[in-house]
């Protein structure tokens, strides 16, 4: 486990788009075709890595010989995409997005609603080589990540579907409520881990 850097950047669009491929309902709701969603959705990740999880220090990757096995991606404390660094990247976020843009803008902002007022991280990506899955991968970057948010004194929040909830609690989060993608889209589930 380790920070990521501008050099992990293929590798974890790699292993998220693979990831995320099938079954995300964020994706499916940014990206309702699945032709689109396929060249679309690694795009956006590349872009949104390099605008907003890198500069913001909120990228983790697990390394096996040399080579990106798994990501978490987060919102450190106080950060919320917008302002000058969203104008910097909107060309590319734009082009990765295409006529999504609405759709992914309306994620961002059911993430501001699912926040919780206290000081925290906000998880949006954890993922493993589609290969490596359920061997340990996700919950080492997890275990790093919590370790660094009870460090700091913030708590976890993050959205998922039902089929995560289970997982999330096992690595100790509760579920305090759910969120709806815009005004007809999925509603995910709203959870938070407290600091140690």
């Amino acid at each position: 486990m380790r920070a990521a850097t501008r050099a992990d950047i293929a590798g974890m669009v790699d292993v998220l788009a693979g990831a995320f491929a099938y079954d995300d309902p964020i994706d499916e709701y940014i990206f309702p075709d699945e032709a689109v969603r396929g060249r679309r959705a690694p795009r956006m990740l590349r872009a949104m890595i390099t605008h907003r999880f890198l500069p913001s220090g909120g990228a983790e990757v697990a390394v096996l010989r040399d080579r990106v096995v798994g990501a978490l991606l987060w919102y450190p404390r106080g950060y919320r995409p917008g302002g000058l660094r969203e104008m910097i990247a909107g060309p590319q976020l734009l082009a990765a997005m295409g006529g999504a843009v609405r759709r992914g803008i309306e994620v961002d902002a059911a993430m501001d609603r699912a926040a919780p007022d206290e000081p925290h991280f906000f998880h949006v990506y954890l993922g493993a080589d589609p290969a490596l899955q359920r061997s340990g991968v996700g919950r080492a970057l997890y275990a790093s990540f919590t370790a660094r948010a009870d460090r700091e004194g913030a708590a976890i929040c993050g959205i998922c579907k039902d089929a995560n909830v289970g997982y999330y609690q096992a690595l100790g989060n509760e579920r305090v409520g759910a969120v709806r993608l815009g005004d007809a889209g999925p509603e995910l589930n709203i959870m938070v881990r407290r600091p140690r």
